[in-house]
C-alpha cells in the first residue's frame, strides 16, 4: 500500500506561485478538490500540478501595456 503525501495550503500556493486566496477561491469553485483533516485543509500535489496546468500563469512581461493601465471612466 502506497503512502499518500498532503501539503498546506500555503505549502502549495508557494510552490506554484499563487495565493492561498487563489488556492481557497479553487476550492470553493470545485475545481480543486481537498482532503479535511479535522479543520485543517489539505491537498494532493497532482491535484495542485493538475490545476496549474488548466489555469496557466500570465506573466508581467506577457500582458500588453494597455491591460495594465486603468480602464477610464466614462464621461
Amino acid at each position: 500500500m502506497t503512502m499518500r503525501t498532503y501539503e498546506s495550503l500555503p505549502t502549495a500556493a508557494a510552490r506554484i506561485g499563487v495565493s492561498v486566496k487563489t488556492i481557497r477561491r479553487r476550492i470553493a469553485e470545485g475545481a480543486l478538490p481537498v482532503v479535511r483533516s479535522g479543520r485543517s485543509l489539505h491537498l494532493d500535489p497532482k491535484d495542485v500540478d493538475a490545476l496549474l496546468r488548466r489555469y496557466p500563469q500570465r506573466r508581467a512581461s506577457e500582458l500588453s501595456s494597455a491591460a495594465l493601465r486603468p480602464a477610464r471612466r466614462a464621461s
